[in-house]
């Protein structure tokens, strides 16, 4: 099991030799997962979660502690359903020049299960707008490691990360205080295509989930 943070300040202290950073260690320590949580192939922990539809609704909000949305996003005919497919992406510019003013009453105004979506703001945007309330939206996203801010938290990587959480950690902590040649040795380590996160992240790469579980959450 991962190391709760008592245990992963203990551990840096280790090599670090001193007792007076502990508050620059935890913030080297949530910078660094943020660091590793923010990049490819990561895109951070992923995740995946089903939006009901609202018909006549274009716009549905997206999780507010997101980082990245995976695309395509998909959508599907009904909970009771294996009928879906992905929906089209597009930019915000194309998605109003093909859906001007999405919330026009008139008769004519096309109303169906939607082909077209744009990520915009804190929402992604549907069109043509839903007829139905019993669509699902299907997005598959990813968000930053949340910050180690208790005695007890342990975060959301597993074990084989705390050795290559803590080169990042040391580096940043020596280059802090100005010892250069050490944190040059430390991101050596943490960039190391067999030591550091290159070697840890290949081998995330080969798995359906990159962090070893499957997590959904609805909205």
């Amino acid at each position: 099991m991962a190391k709760t943070r008592t245990q992963f300040l203990a551990y840096v202290r280790y090599d670090f030799k001193r007792d007076d950073k502990d508050t620059e260690i935890i913030q080297a320590y949530n910078d660094t997962l943020r660091h590793v949580t923010g990049m490819a192939p990561f895109q951070g922990l992923k995740f995946q979660s089903w939006i009901p539809t609202v018909a006549g609704q274009e716009d549905y909000p997206l999780p507010s502690d997101r980082c990245h949305v995976l695309h395509p996003v998909r959508i599907i005919e009904s909970a009771a359903s294996t009928v879906g497919y992905p929906l089209n992406q597009m930019s915000k510019a194309n998605w109003s020049e093909r859906y001007p003013n999405p919330n026009a009453t008139g008769s004519n105004i096309s109303r169906r299960m939607p082909v077209d979506y744009c990520i915009f703001s804190a929402s992604i945007l549907v069109g043509p707008l839903p007829d139905l309330a019993t669509y699902i939206i299907e997005i598959d996203w990813a968000k930053l490691a949340a910050d180690q801010d208790e005695a007890t938290d342990v975060h959301e990587l597993n074990e084989e990360w705390d050795e290559v959480l803590k080169f990042g950690v040391l580096a940043r902590m020596y280059e802090s205080i100005g010892l250069t040649s050490e944190a040059d040795r430390y991101w050596s380590l943490y960039r190391d295509d067999t030591l550091g996160y290159p070697h840890l992240a290949d081998k995330e790469t080969d798995q359906e989930d990159p962090m070893g579980t499957v997590r959904n959450n609805s909205l």
